[in-house]
């Protein structure tokens, strides 16, 4: 005999307060990137500084990318199925960050190589009055940005904001670059070594790059390892069989497998029951019922399917298991 089911864990215990809350924050982020992201650009082409071209063409890709986060929580908070994608949207979320990730990383190649030869052709002065009043403002506000957006992502575990808290955090970081680059040039006039002045700005624009580069390639490649369909990390792995274990236990059935892949903040599941004797289909949906609400317990986005069955030979032929017997 083979029962199965494939079951969506809804989210009824995820308010719409909630909701709107991560939504709002997505709103509001986006509105103060694009106007620090316009502002940076126009006052580096005036002051003809590259550390805060980058950091407001970093601002401006990101609120665009922010734009792109809110229809994707939109579109995992809407409740009924579609038919268009019956498996739901989650992986959409990895999608759309290894697509912004690429793009900055893009970016920061561009703006590598813009710096190098300002470097070699012996770099470039800028106007550092106002250059620096815009940066550290900046600094001030991305600063305050990142560590509220972190605190609202670890209370609301949500993997859009966290990556946006990140982004805040490496735009920053950027605006630390944009000042010290700035401070930097304005002390080094007043001394001797004046003439190293036009070397500053490329040359922290490039070691902040520098450092920026393996973040963005740490979450490609993060990312793509969801979008491929990988395993959720050890500590995933074992509460779920702990999980399921414990109904195993608990109605006597004699072994299971579990199998789970990550997208974004999204789960999908594979159970294998293996009973040792014939049960009613009824009795074995009650079974179920109580597995799925205990995982959605654990995790409110989840996609769950759940096979109990006497004879397990078949499954040497079944996804993920013909995998991994190959």
């Amino acid at each position: 005999m083979v029962q199965g089911e494939r079951t969506p864990c809804l989210q009824p215990n995820f308010s719409m307060s909630n909701k709107q809350k991560e939504l709002t924050a997505l709103r509001v982020t986006t509105l103060i990137c694009l106007s620090f992201g316009v502002l940076g650009i126009v006052v580096s082409i005036i002051a003809n500084a590259n550390s805060m071209l980058l950091d407001g063409l970093y601002s401006m890709i990101q609120s665009l990318f922010i734009l792109g986060s809110m229809r994707i929580v939109s579109r995992l908070f809407k409740e009924g199925d579609d038919k268009r994608f019956p498996f739901g949207c989650g992986a959409f979320e990895p999608f759309f960050l290894v697509l912004r990730s690429f793009a900055l990383l893009s970016m920061v190649f561009t703006i590598a190589c813009i710096s190098t030869l300002a470097m070699f052709r012996g770099g470039y002065t800028i106007e550092h009055g106002t250059a620096l009043t815009v940066s550290a403002i900046s600094l001030v506000v991305c600063a305050l940005v990142w560590i509220a957006l972190a605190h609202l992502a670890k209370k609301l575990k949500s993997p859009t904001l966290r990556s946006e808290s990140k982004a805040w955090f490496l735009d920053t970081a950027l605006s630390l670059a944009s000042v010290l680059a700035i401070a930097s040039i304005f002390l080094i006039n007043q001394t001797s070594y004046a003439y190293l002045a036009v070397y500053i700005d490329p040359a922290l624009t490039l070691l902040f790059l520098f450092c920026l580069s393996p973040m963005l390639i740490k979450d490609i490649v993060h990312y793509s390892r969801q979008l491929l369909g990988a395993a959720p990390s050890k500590s995933i792995q074992t509460d779920l069989e702990k999980i399921v274990g414990r109904f195993v236990r608990t109605h006597g059935f004699r072994s299971s497998e579990v199998y789970a892949s990550a997208r974004g903040r999204s789960l999908m599941i594979v159970i294998h029951i293996y009973l040792w004797r014939e049960q009613s289909v009824s009795e074995l949906d009650t079974i179920r019922l109580k597995m799925v609400q205990a995982l959605h317990t654990y995790s409110r986005f989840c996609d769950v399917d759940i096979v109990f069955t006497l004879d397990g030979r078949w499954a040497d032929y079944q996804i993920p298991l013909a995998v991994q017997n190959a």
